[in-house]
């Protein structure tokens, strides 16, 4: 089935990306489509994104973190 493009911003968006692959218009769409299908599909949830920075958070401040208090959070911006 066709796709019939009618909008000239679409269309000269295909035709910027056409040249910068060096391709035909069709490829340049299909590319475009997949790398955005792709891109929305890995996307991962909120949810899971937090608890993966959380859980490395965790991993990097060690068995015995150190308490963060008001010296520690001076010390941030003291000028050296």
């Amino acid at each position: 089935m066709p796709l019939y493009v009618k909008d000239p911003q679409v269309d000269a968006l295909a035709t910027q990306l056409m040249t910068l692959l060096g391709t035909s218009k069709t490829d340049a769409v299909r590319r475009a489509l997949q790398n955005e299908i792709v891109r929305q599909t890995s996307q991962r949830d909120l949810v899971g994104w937090t608890s993966d920075f959380v859980r490395a958070l965790h991993l990097r401040a060690g068995p015995n973190p150190k308490p963060v208090d008001k010296a520690f959070i001076d010390s941030l911006y003291a000028r050296g």
